[in-house]
């Protein structure tokens, strides 16, 4: 299973503003820069961390967005929730009912309990755990110079 990209923007997006508290708003540009995502798509993940009432959206000349919440307050499950809504390691899990194998099968048991320990990670980690554990490294700029293939 992978996260789409769009969680893992949100959750980028996030540790940007909450990492920078101090200035109270910044544009979708200035965050798409410093965190090198496409502005297009950053408006359209933003619009959504605002519904999920973890950023907010100020209008006027010095507007822009600001995280809504005290970093520990803020979850990676929240975030990703926000991004993509409930994350599900199989189709099994996400929808039981239209399981072929349900309710005889032998690894959902195994399916399910892996999919707790992972929500129960994401619901651990919060934002502010993230900040203070060095996990906040500015994003590599993607090189576009080709290497010569030797020979």
């Amino acid at each position: 299973m992978t996260l789409t990209k769009a969680g893992e923007y949100g959750i980028r997006a996030m540790r940007f503003l909450a990492s920078h508290r101090e200035k109270n708003c910044f544009s979708i540009g200035e965050i798409a820069s410093a965190e090198d995502i496409p502005i297009q798509f950053l408006a359209k993940l933003m619009q959504k961390l605002c519904h999920a009432g973890l950023v907010k959206s100020l209008c006027g000349k010095k507007g822009g967005y600001r995280i809504a919440k005290d970093p520990s307050k803020i979850t990676l499950k929240d975030i990703l929730f926000a991004m993509e809504g409930p994350v599900f390691l199989n189709e099994c899990l996400a929808y039981p009912k239209i399981c072929r194998f349900n309710p005889e099968c032998k690894v959902h048991k195994a399916w399910k309990e892996a999919q707790e320990a992972m929500l129960g990670v994401l619901a651990k980690w919060t934002l502010k755990d993230v900040l203070q554990n060095g996990l906040h490294e500015e994003p590599k700029k993607a090189s576009r110079k080709r290497q010569k293939a030797s020979a």
